[in-house]
Parts: C-alpha cells; sequence; structure tokens
C-alpha cells in the first residue's frame, strides 16, 4: 500500500484542480475523504485501512502525482550514515576520526516544512549560491506521536518511508560551519520528496537493522553519482533509534518527517576533491534519484534570480 496526494482531473467552483489523498493499492487509487488532512492520511496508512476511501477506484497513471507530504508538522534530517561524515570531512581535507560524540548519540537539524517540491518539480538555485548539490536520503514518515519513546516504541509509530532529496548551498554551509550556529540558508530552499509514501508494511521485505536493503542510484544528466552497487543499508543509528532520539524531551506527532541521512557517494560533495569531478549543479541540469519500491525523484535545476542578493560588502 502506498498513500498519494494527486491532483484530480475535474475542477472545483473556483476552478482551481483540488488535491486530496488516496490510498494505492495494486496500482488503482483509492481516495480518502476530501476533508482529510494530511495525519488522517498517514494515519490510515499506518493501520492499512480502506474502509473510510470511496468504493470506487482508479487507475494510477489517470492522476498527477503531487508531493505526498504537502506540509508537515515538522522535518527532521538525521545522520544515519557516519560513512558519509567521514567522506565530506575528507573532501575538505579532514583527515582526523570522528569524536566519541558521533558513536554517542545521532545527530539531525531541522529542515524547512515550507520548502516542499514533489517529486517532478523544478528546483531553483538560492540566489548568492555558487555550489548547489543535493542529497539521496530516505525518510520515516509517523503515523503517530509521542514522547521520550524506547527505539522500540518508535519503531512502532513509522508509516512508511519516502525518497527525500536534500538540497543543499555547500558555499552557505561552509560559512555557516565557521558560524558555529547550525544549518540555516545551507538547508533552506528545497526538499524534494519521492511520488509516494510505501507503507511500513509493504517495506517490511526489505528492512535491515541497518536501513533498507533495496538498491538507490544518484545521477546528473545521466552520469552516475552513487558508487555501482549502492543499497540503502549500512546505517550507524537504526531508524528507531533516531525516530527515539528526536523524541527526547518533545513531542513527536503524526504526519512528521524523519529522514536518516545520506546514503555514502549519495552527494556531489563527497565527490568533490576527486580527480575530474563534475562541478556543482548549474541551470539546465537534471538530477535522478532512484530506489527501487520507493520510485524515483527527476528534477531539472534552474538558475537562481538575479535579485535578492543578500551580502554586505
Amino acid at each position: 500500500m502506498k498513500l498519494v496526494r494527486v491532483r484530480e482531473q475535474a475542477r472545483s467552483a473556483s476552478g482551481t484542480p483540488s488535491a486530496r489523498f488516496a490510498l494505492v493499492v495494486d496500482d488503482k487509487v483509492h481516495r480518502l475523504p476530501e476533508h482529510w488532512g494530511f495525519a488522517d492520511a498517514v494515519r490510515a496508512l499506518h493501520t492499512g485501512r480502506l474502509e473510510d476511501a470511496e468504493p470506487s477506484a482508479s487507475a494510477l497513471d489517470e492522476w498527477e502525482l503531487l508531493a505526498p507530504v504537502p506540509t508537515p508538522a515538522s522535518m527532521r534530517d538525521c545522520v544515519g550514515f557516519l560513512q558519509h561524515i567521514r567522506n565530506t570531512r575528507r573532501s575538505r581535507g579532514d583527515l582526523a576520526p570522528l569524536g566519541e560524540v558521533w558513536q554517542q548519540r545521532p545527530g539531525f537539524y531541522f529542515s524547512n516544512p515550507n520548502s516542499v517540491h514533489s517529486a517532478t518539480a523544478a528546483v531553483t538555485i538560492p540566489p548568492g549560491c555558487q555550489a548547489f548539490d543535493f542529497e539521496l536520503e530516505i525518510a520515516a514518515v509517523l503515523g503517530g506521536g509521542g514522547r521520550d519513546l524506547t527505539a522500540e516504541e518508535a519503531e512502532q509509530l513509522i508509516a512508511g518511508y519516502v525518497l527525500f532529496c536534500d538540497w543543499s548551498a555547500r558555499d552557505f554551509q561552509a560559512e555557516e560551519r565557521a558560524m558555529q550556529i547550525g544549518l540555516g540558508k545551507a538547508k533552506d530552499a528545497a526538499i524534494s520528496l519521492g511520488p509516494w509514501i510505501l507503507s511500513a508494511d509493504e517495506a517490511a521485505a526489505f528492512r535491515r537493522p541497518g536501513g533498507l536493503d533495496i538498491p538507490v542510484s544518484a545521477s546528473v544528466n545521466g552520469e552516475r553519482v552513487t558508487a555501482p552497487g549502492t543499497r540503502y543499508v549500512g546505517m550507524d543509528w537504526s531508524y528507531g533509534e533516531i525516530v527515539a532520539f528526536a523524541s527526547i524531551g518533545a513531542d513527536l506527532v503524526a504526519g512528521d518527517v524523519v529522514a536518516a541521512g545520506t546514503v555514502p557517494t549519495g552527494c556531489l560533495l563527497e565527490h568533490s576533491a576527486t580527480e575530474g569531478f563534475r562541478g556543482w549543479l548549474a541551470d539546465g541540469d537534471v538530477v535522478r534519484l532512484n530506489a527501487g519500491p520507493l520510485g524515483e525523484i527527476v528534477s531539472p535545476v534552474v538558475a537562481s534570480p538575479t535579485r535578492a542578493q543578500w551580502r554586505q560588502a
């Protein structure tokens, strides 16, 4: 079972195409009540209930697929793969081993819930950015809430999984690293989500203690970026652990999105110090991320506007 958000072919009284949530079973779309919000829809995915859906169904290819998570209550992006961190540090010439704190607890930062893009929407380079990048990740979507959870309790809250692209302004990120205030504008411009949320029940066949054992790949203009044979496994922190950590001293709610971090070799930054590096993303590039049963993201990259440059002399 998958959860999607679709744009209807019929137009509302205002003449604007309306969007609504639906469950997909065997490529058939079962629309959920029109008044339902995302939290209602993701709870239906979590329980696997079709009882509240309209009895009639239609083919998936009859609908335009929108971002399955419109505006989540919150979005956290975690570091699930420490090898990704080692690779990015190496790209800056930092060969020192990771400090002990990396082994003691997960890390995450908050993403911008208002920056969500669909799996086919164009992504604009932020004004002033000269080092635009992507990150290939898979996020858990919560079907329930809780606080101060154990990893086992947190695991039970996961309703499904969605392909997640964390667009990154690397030059902004370097400045924010020097400022030591966390990630801000470096991660503010865009998040792209895959075309659907795959239910936790269907994903159970791929679940491993270290992630989801599915092939993943990233390419720019058809040129592969990820290493051959890359799969979304080998996480140092499990999904249950990162969701549980996010719940410490804070309330999680249905609809929250918790990304598990960039798979090693799944971004340009990791390759930026290698001979023959292709360079950062530019106007006209097309980024394609694929995650097998989670579908794919295909994003044209668009030049930044010339206005709104923000830097003091």
